[in-house]
């Protein structure tokens, strides 16, 4: 998003939608999605006529039938809702969407009210559709959403089934909290007052611990990991929040120190000792690592793997760069992940035990190397 872009985001909610289903609209669209004779014959068996009952220490409450929804909880389910929505892009005829499971998105790019009228037609379309398919749209649920780094975005009521739309400043989508600038600052805030309370918690319950494996164990199940979620999307590029996470590992290692009765000087040492990894350069590795996986295609993604592009020298340098990283005007820019990344991997040739190859050279390789090249370059 550039500094003077804008981009409107309507958050849907038809969570109910699994237990909903038609089974005649779904049975009607396997048979158009080519599942015909003896499997289309299994299919309608398997979905028709079930029932279902409750069972409470041994009491069990009366059978009753089931006359929609896909079988919660079996391999099917889940498939079974794919192919049933698997025609809902024809909503969208100006807009983009983003679809995982029951959560979207839907959002245009907004540059005059005409695009804000044609993202209003999308949703419409939309509303129909779940009308016609008997999905259950909770409105009150849904919201809308501006991505604006402008101090005067255009401003418009989007409605959905004729009821006007919450308009809201964040948003949590898939564990991440978004922010109207894209800052990720309350996200940040969020997960460190978690990730503090959760420590706290560990060094009260451990307190009679003595093997100190298993507290790093719990360090790294219930503290690191909500640390390090989604990283790839709010690495802080300022030094406030960057030192604010690492204080949570410093705290952590400090007890460790204390139950070992051993003192190093530096955080590095200390580190190292214990053999845990500075978050930022978890971070680091873990923004490479991506990438990397995207180049060699472990992660699908044509749109990010379109945005990389491969540098071509118009003369020869004695440390050429092998990702080339357009000019960033804003430090927003600079920071984002294609391109903070992009200058990383141009920065491996420092590491000379790493041939590396983008893409051919093993994940589990460089993670290793790169772990194993910043303990040697502190020992």
């Amino acid at each position: 998003m550039d500094s003077g872009g804008q981009v409107d985001a309507i958050f849907t909610d038809y969570s109910k939608a699994f237990d909903r289903i038609d089974h005649s609209l779904l049975l009607e669209k396997l048979y158009l999605a080519g599942i015909h004779g003896s499997l289309f014959r299994w299919f309608s068996s398997y979905i028709e006529n079930r029932s279902q009952a409750v069972v409470l220490n041994g009491f069990s409450s009366a059978w009753c039938q089931v006359p929609s929804g896909v079988p919660q909880g079996s391999l099917l389910g889940p498939l079974l809702f794919n192919i049933f929505i698997n025609d809902i892009s024809s909503c969208f005829q100006h807009s983009q969407f983003l679809l995982y499971a029951d959560d979207m998105k839907i959002f245009r790019t907004i540059k005059n009210l005409t695009d804000c009228n044609l993202l209003q037609e999308d949703l419409d379309r939309f509303a129909e559709y779940c009308h016609n398919n008997k999905l259950d749209l909770n409105v009150s649920k849904c919201s809308s959403m501006t991505f604006s780094r402008s101090n005067k975005p255009i401003q418009f009521s989007y409605k959905l089934k004729a009821q006007v739309l919450v308009k809201v400043t964040e948003v949590r989508d898939l564990g991440v909290i978004h922010d109207t600038k894209l800052t990720y600052n309350k996200h940040l805030d969020y997960i460190i007052n978690k990730a503090n309370r959760s420590l706290g918690f560990i060094c009260r319950v451990s307190s009679e611990f003595s093997n100190i494996k298993t507290i790093k164990i719990l360090y790294c199940s219930y503290v690191r990991s909500s640390l390090e979620y989604c990283s790839q999307v709010w690495n802080p590029q300022y030094l406030i929040y960057v030192n604010r996470l690492e204080s949570i590992q410093k705290r952590f290692i400090k007890h460790l120190q204390f139950k070992c009765k051993t003192y190093d000087s530096s955080y590095e040492s200390r580190a190292r000792r214990f053999h845990l990894l500075p978050l930022f350069e978890r971070r680091r590795i873990a923004d490479i690592v991506s990438l990397l996986k995207i180049a060699q295609n472990k992660i699908d993604s044509p749109l990010l793997l379109s945005k990389i592009y491969l540098k071509v020298p118009s003369r020869s340098s004695r440390i050429p760069s092998l990702l080339y990283t357009p000019f960033s005007s804003t430090n927003y820019r600079k920071n984002s992940f294609l391109i903070r990344t992009s200058k990383e991997i141009n920065k491996l040739n420092d590491i000379p035990e790493l041939d590396f190859d983008l893409f051919n050279t093993s994940v589990d390789v460089l993670k290793r190397i790169m772990t194993r090249h910043w303990f040697d370059a502190i020992s």
